[in-house]
Parts: structure tokens; C-alpha cells; sequence
């Protein structure tokens, strides 16, 4: 399976407030954990960011370029 695949994998089996959540995320944000966890369970390589100093636990995720890409298709059709 491509990454591409996978992307679109976890997008088919999202749930519609994942899906919201994800609309709505902005450049600047990071992925949240619990879409990491779903796209890394989806077969999507996930890149952590920072780590916190508490827990030594990354801080966030860097959104991969090919969630983009389906985001702004998907934000496109509307």
C-alpha cells in the first residue's frame, strides 16, 4: 500500500468528527496524537515534533503532505 492509499484509507474509515477536526486544521498547527495514532495504525509515516520536557513525549506531529493534499481536495468539492 502507497502512502497515498493510506491517506485515503484512513479518510474513508474516519468518523465524521475526525473528519471536521481535520477540515479545520491550519498550516500552522500540528497533528493532534490521537489522528497520528489512527494514520500511523492506516500505514501513514507520521513525523513527531519536539519533545516535551515532562515526559520526554513528542509535543505534536507534522501533518504529512499527502493528508494535505486530500484536505484541500476534499475543501475544494465545497
Amino acid at each position: 500500500m502507497t502512502q497515498a492509499e493510506a491517506v485515503r484509507s484512513w479518510w474513508a474509515d474516519a468518523d465524521q468528527a475526525t473528519r471536521n477536526r481535520a477540515l479545520r486544521l491550519r498550516e500552522d498547527d500540528l497533528l493532534p496524537a490521537d489522528m497520528q495514532q489512527g494514520l500511523a495504525m492506516a500505514g501513514v509515516t507520521v513525523v513527531p515534533i519536539g519533545r516535551s520536557p515532562v515526559d520526554g513525549e513528542p509535543e505534536g506531529y507534522e501533518i504529512p503532505l499527502l493528508l494535505w493534499q486530500l484536505l484541500e481536495d476534499v475543501r475544494n468539492v465545497f
